[in-house]
């Protein structure tokens, strides 16, 4: 692996099957502090108007970064330099219908560096509750795992609400299926330790 000139590493997580290639991979760090929770249903913040279709953006991203929009869906996905040590394509996909969410390739690509998902909250269902909504991110392993309305996450990611743009970010650590969701007061991941909480910025 050391004298591949890899992207990054494909792993294998959380049944999360790699559609380009997964010979040789490693499995990302287990790290149960760190937003793990096992299967947790959470509710995934609405589109106002749902989409009608799924919207993909793709991109080659190198070794200075990149970004992907996908302005239908008000996401952008931004990656800093040193994501990947090679220039790697990378695909984003808004699903279609009323829930934020997405799926992004290659499934299993863990990055170097973090990249930062953004939502646009204007045409969503928070827009006017911003000064009391708590919002994460949320990675899923396959569709089958969202509902209508809701979503079973095995992995919480800590958001930041951006009130004067009307937006939540929050960073990735690999790729598979990520939506915006509402955060359930006072959950544990299995470790005992607190997990997501947005933080806010005027």
């Amino acid at each position: 692996m050391r004298g591949l000139a890899a992207v990054a590493l494909f792993a294998a997580i959380g049944g999360c099957a790699d559609p380009v290639s997964n010979s040789g991979a490693v499995r990302a760090p287990s790290d149960r502090a760190n937003g793990l929770v096992g299967s947790l249903l959470v509710s995934v913040v609405q589109r106002t108007l749902p989409l009608r279709q799924n919207y993909t953006a793709s991109a080659t991203i190198g070794t200075a970064g990149g970004t992907i929009r996908i302005p239908e869906a008000g996401l952008t996905l931004t990656f800093p330099a040193g994501a990947v040590s090679a220039p790697v394509a990378v695909r984003a996909t808004a699903l279609a219908g009323s829930n934020v969410a997405y799926q992004f390739e290659p499934h299993g690509l863990v990055f170097l560096k973090e990249p930062t998902v953004a939502q646009d909250l204007s045409l969503t269902g928070v827009v006017g509750q911003l000064l009391s909504a708590q919002l994460e991110g949320g990675y899923f392993a396959d569709e089958s795992q969202l509902g209508a309305g809701t979503v079973v996450v095995s992995e919480t990611r800590p958001a930041t609400l951006e009130l004067l743009r009307l937006r939540t970010t929050f960073t990735i650590r690999h790729f598979s299926g990520y939506a915006v969701t509402k955060k359930s007061g006072g959950y544990l991941s299995s470790s005992g330790n607190r997990v997501g909480g947005s933080k806010l910025q005027r």
